[in-house]
């Protein structure tokens, strides 16, 4: 009776694990929307404000971001520093093609990396400042309906699985 017993909790305890493993990697999306919003307001302040050449920018900024994104702005600036002939957009694609190839990063990060991209290619520091405003209250409005969704399908997929666990306990009984 003890083995049913023991195998009934494991069996809720994997469901709720189950559940609480989606809820974490939507708390990782988040994580990483919001640190490349966090990059992007440094560098469009570094431009703004100091009016550096984008190397510069990269290394200041990179001190003040949590990892991945300090090494990744990092690696864009030694890249940079090498050049080789190639512009900041084909750097920075590079960079990203080689988070996306590694696949520990989720696959919206990588895609509003490419987005950025974009916004970096700009010739005078006025526009460049527009066009990262302009992404950033995307990147804004985006947070905001992943936080929303996180926060109504959180409690459903914990409950799902703890419900699921308990489906199965009743169907091998």
């Amino acid at each position: 009776m003890w083995e049913k017993a023991f195998a009934g909790v494991c069996v809720i305890l994997g469901a709720s694990g189950f559940g609480w493993a989606v809820c974490q990697e939507m708390k990782q999306v988040l994580f990483h929307l919001e640190e490349q919003k966090r990059m992007l307001l440094y560098i469009q302040r570094e431009i703004s404000f100091m009016h550096r050449p984008m190397q510069e920018i990269f290394v200041s900024v990179s001190g003040r971001l949590k990892e991945p994104y300090q090494s990744f702005v990092l690696e864009v600036a030694a890249c940079m520093e090498e050049r080789d002939g190639r512009a900041l957009g084909d750097i920075w694609r590079g960079r990203v093609e080689a988070m996306k190839k590694s696949g520990t990063y989720p696959a919206e990060a990588v895609r509003t990396l490419h987005r950025m991209e974009e916004c970096l290619g700009c010739e005078e520091d006025k526009m460049q400042i527009d066009a990262l405003g302009l992404w950033e209250a995307e990147l804004s409005e985006l947070i905001g309906m992943r936080t929303k969704e996180k926060e109504e399908k959180s409690r459903l997929i914990q409950t799902l699985s703890v419900l699921a666990g308990i489906f199965c306990i009743v169907l091998f009984i």
